[in-house]
């Protein structure tokens, strides 16, 4: 459905969330794919991010704070797991944002299965850590604020459910 066939404007604030999940989408895909190209981390580079997060870790003893200390243990296992995994972490993260960025493509066109697909794309990319860790090992935070912008996202795409149009499926029902 295009605005001039069906004769309604398309709605502003679902252009607006066009273009944020568009380039959301499109930086997470060109990432990952750079990513892939790339290759996995050279020794050096690993040296480096283990140097930082060191830094951190030692502030965050300094600090007397558990719950730092216990994310930055927590994102050293994510870091070491998507190391270790490199090629599938970043190619499930590849086809995660291109589900994304084709559910936006079709609800800015007008059909309701891209809200559908973009569930299932926010609760994919809240997961995707899952493919490669043990769940425990992932911060309740990472989840907690990812989640809520999913789910930010999720309501406002269905505030514009109603112009959008049926699929085929829901025509049969």
């Amino acid at each position: 459905m295009t605005e001039e066939q069906s004769g309604v404007k398309r709605p502003t604030g679902l252009w607006v969330l066009f273009i944020l999940t568009s380039i959301s989408t499109s930086l997470g895909i060109l990432q990952s794919f750079t990513n892939i190209l790339s290759g996995a981390p050279n020794a050096s580079q690993i040296k480096k991010m283990k140097l930082e997060m060191a830094k951190s870790m030692k502030a965050a003893k300094e600090l007397d704070s558990s719950f730092l200390i216990e994310l930055i243990e927590k994102m050293e296992k994510i870091t070491a797991s998507t190391i270790e995994n490199f090629v599938f972490f970043n190619s499930i993260s590849l086809v995660f944002y291109a589900l994304g960025l084709a559910a936006a493509i079709y609800m800015f066109r007008g059909l309701k299965i891209g809200f559908h697909m973009y569930i299932i794309y926010s609760f994919l990319t809240l997961i995707q850590y899952y493919f490669i860790i043990n769940p425990s090992d992932v911060p309740i935070m990472l989840l907690v604020a990812n989640g809520m912008v999913s789910l930010l996202f999720i309501f406002l795409y269905s505030r514009y459910l109603n112009w959008m149009q049926p699929t085929s499926s829901d025509l049969e029902d």
